[in-house]
């Protein structure tokens, strides 16, 4: 079941269809369980926003406002400053007049007759409202309140209940209202002489702008001898607007506004025609979930394309949208169909992510081929097994006629090379040079002749792309562990043997590494570890320009343990940050001590391969920096060629990282790796330094000349520093200087010093120092 469950995730088709399953699921979930309604009206507001109009100019609204209130003397007023505004708009041959003003009770008989004469003489059309409110205390019970009769019987009823939603916005307007039986058409409705289904809701058009609805005060209208031409043939609504009178409601764009003006915007729906069909979520939804499985069923690559290709559907649907309701053909959600296409991103990512994770735990990321994980879970339950491991010389050479695609090429046609004398057929790619398999039960009787045999499949060169590389090896062999083999074969290496079988000389060096690596942290403590200084020159100049710093282990019963021993041990144990930031640390505190006594000094420190790939220890190196006393500028780290260009992609965000932090970057050991500048010129770096094996054959070696003075020429085109180290006797220092080489480093300028001696012999002893 498990490899069954394994080999389905190891489909990128299926990993993709299953993600866009979960998201459909999940977005035919959410609008049953009422999610995604504030941000459909988010939506819906941007829309509006962008497809902005004014209203239709064919309804005006009278304000009960603030001025009239003022104006006028008491509140409720009398019924006949409304006979009053009846017959001025009547006498300005206005088509309606409704109010959105409760007439359900009697006032003075007077006043009452007044009214309804005012009713009875117009020629416009009244409309006059009714509401539907609960019958006392008894919950479900509901009557309507009408106009009293000698009103109503001169005048058409409308209803102006209204229904806010469940955040109590009133973003929806009905028909009509039925109570008791009895259908009445909503005051919007009849106002725009619109007929729909009673009860029905439709979405109040919030693109119209309401602040383009004409808009008169009661008491200008009562007080003016010549009523406003323009209101001839106009649909007047009669409401309150005066905050004081309550009647106010908020809407999703525009926020709190006035019942009447709501009720002007919602007939204003009607007329234009805006009032369109909403065909739901599903047709949206399903378009989305279709055109994504379209385009993955004709270009199945998934990973990045996919993000653009979602992102184009959701500006589609977006766009879609807008068009059909710019011509008022209907509307519809794109809230659930952008919820689908999130959803699936989410649920690609996450199954791409765990896929590679699962993939790379048991995959060399330099190869493709099963790494030492794979082979120790290979191994599981199979005792006495003879491992083999080859180990590739002069593979530093290799990178420079390689790149990543090159090199994972090359390890596919070896392992298919080697792989029939393997167990399984199954090669397996350890460290960056060694290769390992199970040697097959056919072989283990003649060792030496399957050993013989590798040797011989390694002869001819093997493809990488286009290329032909022409490799060696060494290799080794134990029945009890893949690290005792590896020792095996490093042994065979060091002692020039084809092949070496581990025995108690190699498990004496393991147990030595180990040793190493506990008494570390105590080296540190105690002091045995400790950091040195070599000084840099600066050639044009002829001045101290800064130094590298150096690691030092003196081991109380071993004595001295050169770098080149301990350094890949830290490395190969993940243990190199510890060191590196222990050095780190060591040389700011020495550098802010030179700055008292001379500005101006640089202080590098050399940082290992592994650690442009770890973010931790790229994190705490810069606050390290950043928390110094000293110019971040005056530090800086030094990047062998080679591990800046194994992953160039990876190393130029690491050093932009660091450069941003202000801090230098240096690629140290240039012309050891792959020696081309076109590389190089894609890193984010301050400085080149040339490795040391060029400058000191320089004189007797014509070539390494011409590259180094070649190598200065393109550096300094490229405005940065070149630094050239491994500078042994005055007239390579002179040859540098005249290839205008900026700084030098090597013992004939200083072998490297304890920060004590540095101070008292370079910065104490005289004002400056002349290297003869």
């Amino acid at each position: 079941m498990k490899a069954i469950f394994a080999s389905f995730f190891a489909n990128a088709s299926w990993r993709v269809f299953l993600a866009w399953a979960v998201a459909l699921l999940a977005a035919l979930a959410l609008p049953a369980i009422n999610v995604g309604g504030e941000v459909e009206r988010q939506f819906q507001n941007l829309r509006a926003d962008l497809l902005e109009k004014p209203a239709s100019g064919e309804i005006a609204i009278v304000e009960i406002d603030a001025k009239s209130l003022h104006a006028l003397d008491r509140w409720p007023w009398p019924r006949g400053y409304y006979a009053e505004l009846v017959d001025k708009l009547s006498a300005a041959d206005v088509a309606q007049i409704a109010f959105d003003v409760d007439f359900s009770s009697y006032s003075t008989v007077e006043q009452d007759r007044l009214f309804g004469a005012a009713l009875q003489n117009s020629d416009a059309m009244i409309i006059l409202p009714t509401f539907k409110q609960e019958q006392g205390s008894t919950q479900g019970n509901y009557v309507e309140s009408l106009p009293i009769e000698q009103f109503s019987q001169h005048a058409f009823l409308a209803s102006v209940n209204v229904h806010p939603d469940k955040r109590g916005q009133l973003n929806d307007y009905s028909f009509g209202t039925t109570t008791d039986n009895t259908a009445r058409p909503s005051l919007a409705s009849m106002v725009a002489e619109t007929s729909g289904h009673i009860d029905k809701k439709f979405a109040i058009d919030q693109s119209i702008d309401p602040a383009t609805i004409p808009r008169y005060s009661f008491v200008d209208i009562l007080q003016s001898e010549r009523i406003d031409p323009d209101l001839r043939g106009k649909k007047i609504m009669v409401g309150a607007t005066a905050i004081e009178l309550g009647d106010r409601y908020p809407i999703s764009r525009y926020g709190m506004m006035p019942g009447v003006v709501i009720q002007a915007m919602a007939a204003e729906t009607l007329l234009q025609g805006t009032n369109v069909t909403d065909i739901g979520y599903l047709p949206s939804l399903v378009l989305a979930a279709f055109l994504l499985l379209a385009w993955f069923w004709r270009r199945p690559a998934v990973g990045n394309s996919i993000m653009p290709v979602a992102v184009s559907i959701g500006l589609s649907l977006f766009g879609l949208i807008l068009i059909t309701e710019y011509f008022g053909l209907f509307t519809f959600s794109n809230v659930p169909a952008l919820f689908f296409l999130g959803i699936f991103l989410l649920s690609e990512k996450f199954l791409r992510t765990n896929f590679a994770l699962n993939r790379s735990q048991y995959s060399n990321s330099e190869s493709g081929l099963p790494n030492e994980a794979a082979l120790l879970k290979f191994l599981d339950g199979r005792r006495d097994r003879n491992i083999a491991v080859a180990r590739l010389s002069d593979f530093r050479e290799l990178l420079v006629v390689t790149d990543k695609d090159k090199r994972v090429d090359l390890f596919k046609n070896l392992a298919d090379r080697l792989k029939f004398l393997a167990e399984d057929q199954r090669i397996f790619h350890f460290d960056t040079d060694m290769i390992g398999w199970v040697v097959k039960e056919d072989y283990t009787s003649d060792l030496s002749g399957h050993f013989n045999t590798a040797v011989a499949l390694f002869q001819s060169p093997v493809m990488a792309g286009d290329t032909k590389i022409k490799l060696n090896a060494s290799f080794g062999i134990s029945r009890e562990s893949i690290d005792k083999a590896k020792v095996a074969a490093e042994q065979a290496m060091a002692k020039g043997r084809r092949w070496a079988l581990h025995d108690d000389e190699a498990a004496r060096a393991v147990g030595q590494k180990q040793n190493l690596l506990v008494e570390l942290e105590q080296a540190i403590e105690s002091g045995d570890i400790w950091t040195v200084y070599q000084p840099k020159w600066n050639l044009q100049l002829n001045k101290l320009d800064g130094a590298e710093a150096l690691v030092r282990w003196r081991h109380p019963e071993r004595g001295m343990i050169s770098p080149e021993i301990f350094i890949p041990i830290l490395e190969k144990a993940d243990r190199i940050d510890e060191l590196t930031l222990h050095v780190l640390q060591n040389a700011l505190n020495d550098l802010s001590s030179w700055g008292a006594r001379r500005s101006g000094l640089s202080c590098s420190v050399n940082i290992s391969a592994q650690l442009l790939d770890n973010e931790s220890f790229i994190d705490k190196a810069i606050a390290l920096v950043s928390a110094a006393n000293i110019p971040s500028g005056y530090v800086t780290f030094e990047v062998t060629e080679t591990a800046a260009l194994a992953d160039l992609q990876r190393s130029i965000l690491s050093l932009e990282r660091i450069r941003a932090a202000g801090i230098s970057v240096s690629i140290d050991d240039y012309g050891t790796g792959q020696s081309t500048m076109s590389y190089l010129q894609h890193l984010p770096i301050d400085e080149i330094k040339i490795d040391q094996s060029f400058v000191k054959t320089m004189i007797s070696n014509d070539s390494n000349r011409l590259m180094v003075k070649s190598t200065i020429e393109l550096v300094k085109g490229l405005s940065l520093k070149v630094v050239a180290e491994g500078i042994e006797d005055q007239i390579c220092m002179d040859m540098l200087s005249s290839f205008q080489c900026d700084v030098g480093q090597g013992w004939h300028i200083s072998k490297p010093i304890s920060s004590d001696v540095f101070i008292a012999d370079w910065l104490d002893a005289v004002p400056t120092r002349k290297i003869a």
